[in-house]
C-alpha cells in the first residue's frame, strides 16, 4: 500500500463511529459495516501497490487486526463506463483484504464503477471520475531523491501548475519518513531538537506535525510573486523536519475531496452500502532529503 493510502486508512479506522461492547455497557455499540478504502491513480495500473482494501469494521476499543477484519472472498469488479469493459480484481496473496488487477490501466477523465458482491448477498458500490491530467513544471525530480536545503526552497524550486478546470481541487501532501527519534526539527524550540515520542511527532495517528496537507482550488493558486502564474512555492512551509520527506501534488476527485472536508468523512467518500472512500487522483510524487546548509 502506498504512503498516501496507508496514512488515510489509519485515519479512517481511527474516526469511525462504532456503536457497544458487551464487556463495557458504557462503551459505544459496534455496528458491523463494510469498509472500503482505495484510490485509482491516473496513468497507472491498479497494481498491488494501489490495491483497494475491503474489510469489516472492528470495535474501536479493541486492537485492530486486519487478518480478522479483512474480507477475502468478495467478488470485486470495476467497470470503465466509456469503454464498457469490466475487470475482475484478484485478492492479494500477501496482504489480506486487498484487491487489484495489474492489467487495469486507469485513464484520466474516465469514470469507473466499483461493485463488491459479498458471500452473504450484500452488494457495495461506488463510482469515481478520474481528474484530468495536470502538468507540473519544476526542477524537482520524480525519478530520484531531491537533496535540498530548507532556505529559499519554495522560491528556488517552485512548482508551476497547469490544469484544465479552474475548479479542480489540488492536494499538496507532505509526510516525514523519519522515526520520531531521528526527526530533527528545522526550527527547534527551548533546545528541543527532536520529538520526545510518537504523540508529539504525529499525535499517534500520522497527524501533524509529521503529516501536513493542503487543499487548494486551482483558481486560487495564482501568485503575484511569480507573474500571477499558478504556482506552488509555499510547500516549504509544510516541511517541519530535516531528513526524508515525501511530497505529493495531486488533482483529486469529488469523493476524495468530500472525504477531507465533510464532518463524517467515512460516510462521505462515495461508498453505497458501506463506509470509507473510493476516489481517484492524478499527479506526481517527490522524494525530498532536507539537509542542513
Amino acid at each position: 500500500m502506498n504512503k498516501l493510502s496507508g496514512i488515510l486508512f489509519i485515519l479512517l479506522i481511527s474516526i469511525m463511529l462504532l456503536p457497544g461492547c458487551d464487556e463495557n455497557p458504557a462503551a459505544p455499540e459496534t455496528q458491523r459495516e463494510v469498509s472500503v478504502f482505495g484510490f485509482l491513480w491516473g496513468n497507472q495500473p491498479l497494481s498491488e501497490d494501489h490495491a483497494i482494501l475491503i474489510s469489516y469494521t472492528e470495535p474501536v476499543l479493541e486492537y485492530y487486526d486486519l487478518n480478522k477484519a479483512a474480507i477475502r472472498d468478495a467478488t470485486v469488479t470495476i467497470r470503465e463506463e466509456s469503454a464498457g469493459t469490466v475487470t475482475t480484481l484478484q485478492h492479494s496473496s500477501s496482504k489480506p483484504g486487498y484487491y487489484y488487477n495489474d492489467n487495469l490501466m486507469i485513464h484520466p477523465k474516465s469514470t469507473y464503477d466499483l461493485r463488491i458482491e459479498l458471500k452473504d448477498g450484500n452488494v457495495v458500490t461506488a463510482k469515481t471520475t478520474v481528474p484530468a491530467e495536470i502538468t507540473l513544471l519544476t526542477e524537482l525530480h520524480t525519478d530520484q531523491v531531491n537533496t535540498v536545503t530548507y532556505k529559499n526552497l519554495g522560491y528556488d524550486k517552485p512548482i508551476l501548475v497547469n490544469c484544465e478546470s479552474e475548479d479542480q481541487i489540488i492536494l499538496v501532501d507532505m509526510y516525514c519518513n523519519e522515526t520520531y527519534d531521528k526527526a530533527e526539527y528545522i526550527y527547534p524550540f527551548n533546545n528541543h531538537n527532536f520529538p520526545d515520542d510518537d504523540e508529539e511527532y504525529d499525535q499517534g495517528a500520522n497527524g501533524e506535525p509529521r503529516h501536513i496537507f493542503a487543499l487548494v482550488p486551482y483558481r486560487d493558486m495564482k501568485s503575484p510573486q511569480f507573474n500571477n502564474l499558478p504556482v506552488i512555492y509555499w510547500y516549504y512551509s509544510m516541511i517541519v523536519f530535516y531528513g526524508s520527506n515525501t511530497m505529493q501534488v495531486l488533482a483529486i476527485d469529488e469523493n476524495y475531496h468530500q472525504y477531507h472536508y465533510k464532518e463524517h468523512p467515512e460516510q462521505s467518500g462515495g461508498i453505497v452500502g458501506g463506509i470509507g472512500v473510493f476516489g481517484s487522483v492524478v499527479g506526481e510524487t517527490y522524494q525530498l532529503d532536507v539537509v542542513k546548509e
